[in-house]
């Protein structure tokens, strides 16, 4: 996962684009890493119209457990992005439904064999995403809001989150 996460970067750092594009322009993608409480890793964004977009995050951590416990989550986004006075300012509302897997395995909490755990999550905030004057396609996100879910054994979950993200904006 950090290779890919250091190559992804990296190609999207050096390209060139020909013109600066702002980063609430429809048809725009942003790609880069996303974090809250909720979600975290890998990020794309991409703008279907200057109020409306989309985003995925995927990620995974191993927790440091011996390698015991392992986790995936994958969380699709929707952005309903304000207007404006300034074209590197983006104030937004998310909405977001994902999908935690928690792997258990090595005699984990008493377990014995390799077990898995699986939670559909979901959360709704808000947040500003600016980009300084001269790096025009480099956005800076902060967000806050509400979210949670539940795992098959009747643990839930539930709280406000915090979180922020960086994304690099290209046109297609």
């Amino acid at each position: 996962m950090k290779k890919l996460f250091i190559t992804l970067s990296l190609a999207l750092f050096t390209m060139v684009s020909i013109n600066a594009q702002e980063i609430s322009e429809s048809g725009v993608l942003g790609a880069g890493i996303q974090a809250t409480s909720l979600n975290y890793g890998l990020s794309a964004r991409y703008n279907l119209t200057e109020t409306h977009g989309i985003q995925a995050v995927i990620g995974g951590a191993n927790y440091g457990f011996g390698g015991s416990v392992s986790a995936f989550t994958f969380t699709g986004r929707y952005l309903y992005s304000f207007t404006s006075n300034t074209n590197n300012l983006r104030p937004y509302a998310v909405g977001q439904v994902g999908v935690w897997t928690v792997k258990y395995k090595d005699n984990f909490f008493g377990t014995n064999a390799n077990e898995s755990e699986s939670s559909i999550s979901y959360g709704a905030g808000a947040g500003i995403e600016y980009a300084f004057s001269g790096l025009e396609q480099l956005g800076f996100n902060v967000e806050a809001g509400y979210g949670g879910g539940s795992f098959g054994d009747g643990f839930s979950y539930s709280g406000i989150f915090f979180g922020g993200g960086v994304h690099y904006y290209f046109n297609l």
